[in-house]
């Protein structure tokens, strides 16, 4: 099954961007396997894929896993029990098994937002109007917070920027000169510590290139619309 057949079997049509990001190899993260690290990932480093550099995302490259995904999810008997009126179409999951959908349903003037769908808490979030705003918000995010576990982390903090200007130069056809602008200031910073207040007056510290509150502003400037950040329960 290829993209065309996915598209006509669930009448739907993805994003042109998408379909250019297939047709360029972006979404092609190499085999998966216990070795992938070891062996593929260094040479992927040097011209990124899709969100390879991304915040705790996992594209997907595999049509029958999008056509599995939409058939469990239009299944009355799935864990989910999703409601029939909502459309999702899946295309990654992060590491807790969430995934990542364009939502179809709320698809305007050829506009499809980006979707989380969690999988446990009968709850959706709405996290950007399209996927090019979906694509500046994930290489955003992903500088928040700077440590061993993020992918593209080096011990040489130079090394580290070069990993991130790499993704940069190969997702920069799939951003507005606005956003490819905004994202090369911030990865030429230096790493810097910073407090992020959270709910019920706590906070802890942390350091990255960027911290969650410019990057709130950031967001709420360039890729606001209605739906931005909006949470509901998918089973209703």
């Amino acid at each position: 099954m290829n993209i065309s057949e996915l598209e006509k079997k669930y009448n739907f049509q993805y994003p042109e961007i998408y379909k250019q990001l297939n047709d360029n190899n972006m979404l092609d993260w190499g085999e998966s396997g216990s070795d992938w690290y070891s062996t593929t990932f260094p040479q992927l480093k040097e011209n990124p894929p899709l969100l390879l550099f991304g915040y705790d995302i996992e594209i997907w490259n595999d049509e029958e896993l999008v056509d599995t995904s939409i058939e469990e999810m239009s299944d009355e008997e799935d864990y989910r029990n999703i409601h029939s009126k909502y459309k999702f179409v899946p295309f990654a999951a992060n590491g807790a098994g969430d995934l990542y959908a364009f939502q179809f349903d709320l698809e305007k003037d050829g506009e499809v937002p980006v979707t989380l769908i969690l999988h446990d808490e009968e709850e959706a979030e709405v996290l950007a109007g399209n996927l090019q705003d979906f694509i500046f918000r994930q290489l955003l995010e992903a500088v928040t917070e700077v440590d061993e576990d993020s992918m593209f982390f080096e011990e040489d903090e130079e090394d580290m920027k070069e990993n991130l200007l790499n993704q940069l130069k190969t997702h920069e056809p799939y951003l507005t000169p606005k956003q490819v602008e905004i994202l090369k200031n911030i990865y030429q910073r230096d790493i810097f510590e910073y407090t992020y207040e959270v709910s019920a007056g706590n906070s802890f510290e942390t350091e990255g290139l960027v911290t969650f509150d410019e990057v709130k502003e950031i967001l709420s400037k360039e890729i606001a619309f209605d739906q931005l950040d909006t949470t509901f329960n998918y089973t209703e």
